[in-house]
């Protein structure tokens, strides 16, 4: 009798007529719907459950509240046509479990329908209804839903002939936020080459965690574009598991990726505290959210696990945020500007999908929260660039510093160590001549005195062989004493170069019928001169001075030494001159002087001009 009072009830609900299905039909206003705690109803209960009606308010709905509850619809359906009528029956979107059950005529028994699908992948959600020619009847949907933290309730009635494009509109038509979503897992493929090309160049490891951060969020959006509205197996597991996964491991490896990008652990020791204990914390929470949804039977633990990971992101964005804005860093600002741009679109993002409320009316991809999120992540992704731009560019500029630091230390080393070898050769020079003067020096001197000994004693009757050797002894030591001279390291300047010469030239002449001049500088710059280049000049000066002596046959000779950029010795004589037409092209007197001023990149010129000016020059 119960029964029976359920069935006339049932008349009374509006009945959707099968002659009218089409394609996606909407029987919200049909349809009735009832929430049991218990998820084992006998059938035989079903009509007397009490049902409310307008299920449109459940088209979105979030779902944990409802994850562990059994979800019945009861609807009306007839077939006023002469012939059977048959139609796919679609709940929802992401229902895990779908009962079909019929009220028999007259009320008295409910049986269940044969479970038909259609033939297509993408069939676990469409159930077969057939009716006879003129027949009613009132039918329940027994629903269990995925483990997802959010679902709806949106019945639809396809008829049997347009199953395939009801599902290819259903599920394979690709909506205008589908495509704008595939443009930006398609950017996120970018940036992973990008990435990877930066790791090949720089062999940086903080482009790894970049390119997993970037594979994580760009098949996460392209799992989402592709298998919206999808009735899959395998998009129960994205919606309900997997996507929280991924999510959490990307954005592990986008906080690792800002501690070694900016090198937190260097610079910035608390920020990289908070940002190591950030995705300690998100990666310990995946684990138990992982737990709890597959060992928990209530999916509230596993959601509220889910929303505390989300948070504590949030947490750690803030405080990222919040301690970036007080560095005075440019490479910083970037990263924290994009963090600010993600991190806001993102609530916005969190808020339209907990709220379900619009921007703006109508269909608009700015309804879609995902869009938002997906502005976020362009946003990031640009500021990312820049900060990356400008790195590399300091990078450059540092690493440029230090190629000029190098090349001084190494300039600096190599002049140490020639200076090194310089205060080696001057002590070898100072330790010969000191060896030649003490040595050498006293044995040619006895040498000389012996001889001049005995010439005293042999008076009249001194041999010429004596007298060379006198003469050959004094040469020597005037020859020695300039060796000495010029190995003397003190003696390296050219003050003392100049005086010298000027007591050489003097004793040079000083038993001669050739009066000599010397003019030099008052002031002489302190500026120091090589041994090597002393000697060459020396020797240069002292040959010049034999040919004024020997083919001159002037009475006067003039020496000035001029000093300043460059040492400037001019020789001037008073004599015959010298025959430029005459004189032999390869003499081994000028040559030498040439040859010697041209070894230490000094100068040397002869000319006739009132009888002959040497000059010698050397830049200092």
């Amino acid at each position: 009798m119960r029964l029976e009072n359920q069935a006339q009830t049932s008349q009374l609900t509006p009945a959707a007529d099968l002659t009218r299905a089409g394609l996606l039909n909407d029987i919200s206003p049909n349809t009735w719907y009832y929430f049991s705690d218990n998820k084992n109803i006998a059938i035989q209960q079903l009509p007397s459950l009490p049902y409310k009606q307008d299920t449109r308010k459940y088209i979105h709905f979030m779902a944990p509240a409802l994850i562990n509850k059994k979800t019945i619809l009861r609807f009306f359906l007839t077939n006023r046509s002469d012939v059977q009528q048959s139609v796919f029956f679609c709940p929802g979107w992401l229902v895990d479990t779908i009962e079909l059950y019929r009220l028999t005529p007259g009320g008295s028994h409910v049986e269940a329908l044969p479970r038909e699908l259609p033939n297509d992948a993408d069939s676990l959600g469409y159930r077969k209804i057939t009716l006879a020619p003129h027949d009613s009847a009132t039918f329940f949907a027994a629903l269990s839903y995925i483990k997802a933290p959010s679902n709806s309730i949106n019945p639809t009635l396809t008829r049997d002939t347009l199953i395939t494009e009801g599902i290819v509109l259903q599920h394979r038509n690709k909506t205008s936020i589908d495509v704008i979503t595939n443009l930006f897992a398609g950017l996120m493929l970018m940036m992973i080459f990008y990435a990877f090309s930066e790791y090949i160049q720089s062999k940086k490891p903080e482009f790894l965690y970049y390119i997993g951060y970037s594979i994580c969020i760009g098949v996460l959006l392209f799992l989402k574009a592709t298998l919206h509205n999808v009735t899959t197996s395998f998009n129960f597991f994205f919606e309900g598991f997997l996507d929280n996964i991924i999510f959490s491991a990307g954005y592990i490896c986008y906080i690792i990726f800002h501690r070694k990008f900016l090198e937190t652990s260097k610079h910035y020791k608390a920020l990289d505290r908070y940002l190591l204990w950030g995705s300690a914390g998100i990666a310990i929470l995946t684990c138990l959210y992982t737990l709890a949804f597959y060992f928990s039977p209530d999916f509230r633990l596993a959601n509220n696990l889910e929303t505390y990971t989300k948070l504590l992101l949030l947490a750690t964005s803030t405080i990222f945020i919040i301690k970036g804005l007080g560095y005075h860093n440019r490479l910083m600002n970037y990263i924290v500007m994009g963090n600010i741009s993600l991190c806001l679109l993102s609530i916005i993002s969190l808020v339209m999908i907990s709220m379900n409320i619009k921007i703006v009316s109508g269909v608009s991809v700015l309804n879609a929260s995902l869009f938002h999120y997906e502005v976020g992540i362009t946003v990031e992704t640009l500021f990312f660039l820049f900060a990356l731009s400008y790195k590399n560019k300091m990078e450059i500029i540092v690493s440029i510093q230090k190629e000029e630091k190098l090349k001084l230390e190494t300039e600096r080393k190599e002049m140490e160590k020639q200076v090194a070898v310089l205060a080696a050769k001057q002590d070898e020079r100072n330790r010969i001549s000191v060896d030649m003067h003490d040595e050498l020096g006293s044995g040619v001197t006895a040498i000389r005195l012996m001889s001049e000994i005995v010439k005293s004693k042999m008076k009249d009757q001194t041999l010429p062989e004596i007298e060379k050797i006198s003469n050959s002894a004094n040469e020597l030591i005037n020859k020695m004493n300039t060796i000495i001279w010029t190995m003397t390291s003190s003696n390296d300047s050219v003050e003392n170069l100049i005086a010298y010469i000027r007591s050489y030239a003097v004793e040079f002449f000083e038993n001669t019928a050739i009066d000599c001049y010397f003019t030099m500088p008052a002031s002489i710059p302190p500026r120091e001169i090589t041994g090597e280049k002393r000697r060459n000049i020396f020797l240069s000066v002292k040959e010049a001075l034999n040919n004024v002596l020997k083919h001159s046959q002037s009475s006067v000779v003039k020496i000035n030494i001029s000093v300043n950029d460059r040492l400037v010795i001019e020789i001037q004589d008073d004599g015959v001159g010298i025959n430029m037409e005459k004189l032999r092209k390869f003499g081994n007197g000028l040559n030498n002087m040439k040859k010697r001023m041209a070894s230490i990149d000094g100068g040397f010129n002869i000319e006739n001009k009132e009888g002959t000016r040497t000059t010698f020059y050397l830049t200092l």
